[in-house]
């Protein structure tokens, strides 16, 4: 593996948030609806003057276990920490800790995304030194990146 191991900042981000799993009919169901209420509801928009930093974050933390467990996932944006949470988001403050950052190949996100995780998921070192604290993609005009919690 070569991506460097960091440590990251604290940061807060605040969005809309859903618990799931990876079963079947769970996750993949739920989050792309959770990507539908936020375009639809227009929370980019909404969220405008309040956003810290541009990447749209897919922040997936609350692990019960690992990756066959269930967890939370929220979407939105870093905010300042004191800002009051927007009626029916949430608010989660992502304490430093150490990991990697993967850069996903271009491509539409639903197809790729995906792609990813099943890649981390069978990948023989990765899931060896997984921490399940705080997972997130971040989506920006450069791309998209994934950074994991990592030993």
């Amino acid at each position: 593996m070569t991506e460097p191991l960091i440590k990251t900042e604290t940061f807060t981000v605040m969005g809309l948030r859903i618990r799931t799993s990876n079963a079947p009919g769970d996750a993949d169901v739920k989050i792309p609806e959770v990507y539908s209420r936020f375009y639809k509801e227009d929370i980019p928009k909404l969220m405008e003057v309040l956003r810290k930093f541009d990447p749209l974050f897919g922040v997936y933390f609350n692990y019960a276990s690992d990756e066959n467990g269930a967890y939370d996932f929220l979407l939105g944006y870093a905010v300042e920490t004191d800002v009051k949470p927007l009626p029916g988001m949430e608010k989660i403050e992502i304490a430093p800790q150490n990991g990697r950052y993967f850069q996903i190949q271009p491509g539409a996100p639903e197809e790729v995304v995906p792609k990813f995780w099943a890649e981390i998921w069978n990948h023989p070192e990765i899931p060896q030194i997984r921490t399940y604290k705080f997972d997130w993609e971040e989506y920006s005009e450069a791309g998209i990146r994934v950074f994991l919690s990592t030993k």
